[in-house]
């Protein structure tokens, strides 16, 4: 069981990376149609992002994979077999479900770092080519940092914290299109509810920093960037594996950024390998309980509409948890949970067999 569990899985994980590949090279190649790069550019970021959306659908890969796993044990009559020698339905799918379960913490403790750092560098290189790199920001131990272009200027802005619309003990560099220093403003700080940054108690400093500093109570400055578009700027957290969380979540606390978006994701980090577990338990109670020997579209079929269902509460619950209508551990578990009281259900039935 064992042998064919991992056959099986690693086939239909090849499948669908394979048509992750061929889906992603046309998004990337239509991206990179009028820029001047090499024929092999689309292909090797398609290798660092598909690993990503490969992890992201792994409970729709084990649930099909499953279906597949037990359905050939049932038309080899293998299921038979195994019933003489003593051992119970329940054993049959239980422990291609505790496989599942080692397999699941493999896959979140281990390859998740692996598809984080790929999709790091994915955002990495693409950056690169996105409007020259124009808009960039960064969320470190030593503050918030961001690089935005304005009317030809570049500004490199460093700021302490970000606490409802202020950005608080900012630091502004501007440049010329040479890369030549015009001023320095700081600021106690700016409020940057519209890209009309409101700043308070500025002082600017010119190129001699000898010379006095002009200040002001408050100072109008522009920039593309205001608190909504600047908060998106940390919200994919695909590129931050499981052991990354910890530390980001301080840098979080520390700047006074809101840690709702990373809360969420170490629960269904948690979640995960529990959620493929459930996958697997489902798949050995529907198949066990129709047994149904005929061509395999209409398992496929059925993996689809249960694949539907389960993401679409799956989402459902999300969206409770993100309107505060549940709390978050609620909203991630809520579909795990789900799953499992469905199956146990279904156990009952396949052990009385």
């Amino acid at each position: 069981i064992f042998y064919k569990f991992s056959k099986i899985l690693i086939n239909t994980t090849l499948i669908f990376f394979t048509l992750g590949i061929i889906l992603n090279l046309l998004e990337e190649i239509n991206f990179f149609k009028d820029l001047n790069v090499h024929f092999l550019m689309p292909l090797a970021l398609s290798f660092l992002k598909v690993p990503s959306e490969i992890y992201n659908i792994f409970p729709f890969i084990f649930l099909i994979f499953s279906i597949f796993l037990f359905l050939s044990l049932i038309q080899s009559e293998e299921v038979n077999v195994i019933k003489v020698i003593g051992i119970s339905n329940l054993r049959i799918i239980m422990f291609p479900t505790i496989v599942s379960l080692i397999f699941g913490l493999f896959i979140t403790l281990g390859l998740n770092t692996i598809t984080s750092k790929l999709t790091h560098k994915y955002l990495d290189i693409k950056n690169n080519f996105t409007e020259k790199n124009d808009f960039l920001a960064a969320l470190t131990e030593n503050g918030i940092w961001i690089k935005d272009v304005f009317n030809k200027k570049k500004n490199i802005i460093r700021a302490a914290r970000l606490k409802n619309n202020l950005l608080e003990e900012i630091t502004i560099y501007q440049f010329n299109s040479n890369d030549e220093n015009i001023f320095r403003i700081e600021a106690k700080n700016a409020n940057i509810s519209k890209k009309e940054w409101k700043l308070n108690e500025v002082k600017i400093y010119s190129q001699n920093e000898n010379d006095k500093p002009d200040t002001f109570e408050k100072y109008y400055f522009f920039s593309n960037f205001d608190v909504n578009n600047l908060k998106t700027l940390f919200s994919d957290l695909e590129s931050i594996s499981f052991w990354e969380m910890k530390k980001m979540k301080e840098n979080y606390i520390n700047l006074g950024y809101s840690t709702k978006a990373l809360d969420s994701k170490f629960q269904k980090s948690l979640s995960y390998p529990f959620f493929l577990m459930s996958m697997t338990l489902l798949a050995g109670v529907v198949v066990m309980n129709i047994r149904f020997k005929g061509n395999y579209i209409g398992y496929i079929v059925l993996s689809v509409f249960l694949s539907v269902i389960i993401f679409y509460l799956s989402d459902f619950s999300r969206a409770l948890g993100e309107t505060e209508k549940i709390s978050l551990i609620m909203s991630v578990w809520t579909p795990v949970i789900t799953v499992f009281i469905f199956s146990s259900i279904g156990m009952i039935y396949i052990n009385e067999k």
